[in-house]
C-alpha cells in the first residue's frame, strides 16, 4: 500500500501536537479529556462536545482499536501517496479517529494499532503522520 512505515521523524509532520513518539518507539495519540464531565475525544478541541466545558486537559488515548470503516482512494493531490487507504477507527474509550491506514489486507473488525508512517511527499520532503495498520498477535 501507498504508506511506507516510518522509523525516524521526516521533514513535514502533519500531526502537530496530535501524535506523541516516545523513546521506546511507540506512538500514542494525544486527545483531549473533559475534567467535568470524563468525554474523551481526538483530536483534542478547547470545548467538550457533551457538557461545553473549557476543562479539557490533553490525554493520551489508546494505541489499539477496531477498524468501523475504509475506502481506499486512487485519484488525490499530487503530493499523496496513491493509492492511499483512509479509515474511522473506533477506540475502547469511545473516540473514533480518522485517519490513514496501512496495509492491504484489512478487513472491518479488525484490531489496528497506531503507528508512524510516511503518507507522501512535498517541497519540504516527507510527509508523516499517525497511521493505524494491522496489530501484532
Amino acid at each position: 500500500m501507498a504508506v511506507e512505515e516510518s522509523e525516524t521523524l521526516a521533514h513535514t509532520r502533519l500531526c502537530g501536537d496530535a501524535a506523541e513518539l516516545r523513546a521506546d518507539g511507540r506512538v500514542f495519540l494525544i486527545g483531549g479529556l473533559c475534567k467535568d464531565c470524563g468525554n474523551q475525544t481526538f483530536p483534542r478541541s478547547p470545548v467538550c462536545c457533551v457538557c461545553m466545558s473549557e476543562a479539557i486537559q490533553p490525554e493520551a488515548m489508546p494505541r489499539t482499536g477496531t477498524l468501523y470503516a475504509f475506502s481506499t482512494v486512487h485519484v488525490a493531490a499530487k503530493k499523496w501517496n496513491k493509492p492511499m487507504r483512509i479509515g474511522y477507527v473506533d477506540l475502547p474509550n469511545g473516540a473514533r479517529v480518522f485517519t490513514h491506514l496501512q496495509g492491504e489486507s484489512l478487513a472491518i473488525g479488525d484490531v489496528v494499532e497506531v503507528g508512524m508512517g510516511v503518507v507522501g511527499e512535498d517541497e519540504n520532503g516527507l510527509i508523516e503522520t499517525f497511521v493505524f495498520r494491522r496489530a501484532k498477535p
